[in-house]
């Protein structure tokens, strides 16, 4: 576990540290992550946290399934996750880039496990280790090829709120296609979670890298570097409320787009999930639905 810690450690300050900008695998997998605008990096508390910050999972309940699905204007996104405040262990697939015929440049098929570190009472270090097949549609044919990746975060927590930040696609892995290979281009993303009042919790994500014009990321006329703002209510025994904003911070279209989000605990500990994005025609709009089981 220590040695974990020291790469997690290190390999995030090597990667904000880096010249080189990167890109994220757009859509983003979650629905609740989704409802509150993207802005979820340092809220992560459930099994989506496999995927949107590793440390997350420190924070959360004892265990967590998630099973969702996002469609966006660009793609779309399907969650099964588990999570346990040790361990994790997920499955997504995204469909991102843009669309040709119908279909899109790059569908990944993610498979990963997350183990966790505490260090002290308030700061939580995670990495995931994943197996990702990507299959690149050009040219009227489609290239498969398999790499592995990692992803790490950290979560500094406290009575107050918390704050995270995350790196995804460390390796950055290229899948072969038919002219040019696409590549995951390296992310890091920071957040911070206040308790405003007693369920009610307010939230920002910031990118500080940024997704080049034309790739996995990024929309073909404007380089990409996201700001979101989101918050979530519980006012009722069974209902949650949720909302956010996210918009770009890069290139000439800012492409602001709102989101509305709630869930419902339908039996027992079962909690059904749904989130609607509108707006800009530019901001990747979309809807998802989903399923949690939580206790």
């Amino acid at each position: 576990m220590r040695l974990l810690t020291i790469l997690c450690c290190s390999s995030l300050v090597s990667t904000m540290l880096t010249v080189r900008v990167a890109a994220q695998d757009l859509p983003a997998p979650g629905v609740r992550a989704a409802g509150m605008g993207g802005a979820f990096t340092a809220v992560a508390d459930d099994a989506s946290a496999v995927y949107w910050n590793p440390a997350g999972l420190a924070s959360g309940s004892f265990f967590s399934l998630v099973l969702d699905h996002d469609s966006r204007d660009e793609g779309a996104a399907t969650l099964l996750a588990l999570g346990t405040p040790p361990l994790g262990f997920a499955y997504y697939r995204t469909a991102t880039g843009n669309r040709a015929n119908g279909r899109n440049s790059l569908v990944a098929h993610h498979a990963g496990a997350t183990v966790l570190q505490s260090l002290g009472d308030h700061f939580v270090v995670g990495g995931t280790a994943k197996f990702v097949h990507g299959v690149v549609d050009g040219g009227g044919a489609s290239v498969s090829s398999n790499k592995f990746d990692v992803d790490v975060g950290v979560m500094l927590k406290g009575s107050l709120g918390r704050i995270g930040v995350s790196a995804k696609n460390l390796a950055e892995p290229s899948f072969d296609g038919v002219g040019e290979a696409v590549t995951l281009e390296r992310r890091v993303r920071a957040g911070i979670a206040l308790n405003v009042w007693e369920l009610t919790m307010i939230s920002a994500d910031f990118d500080l890298t940024t997704a080049h014009a034309g790739t996995v990321g990024a929309t073909v006329a404007d380089d990409w570097r996201e700001v979101a703002f989101g918050t979530e209510t519980h006012p009722v025994e069974k209902l949650w409320l949720r909302g956010g904003v996210h918009w770009n911070a890069a290139g000439d279209t800012a492409a602001p787009v709102g989101t509305i989000g709630g869930s419902f605990a339908i039996y027992g500990s079962t909690v059904a999930d749904a989130q609607v994005s509108f707006g800009s025609e530019n901001g990747n709009r979309g809807w998802g639905v989903g399923l949690r089981f939580v206790f």
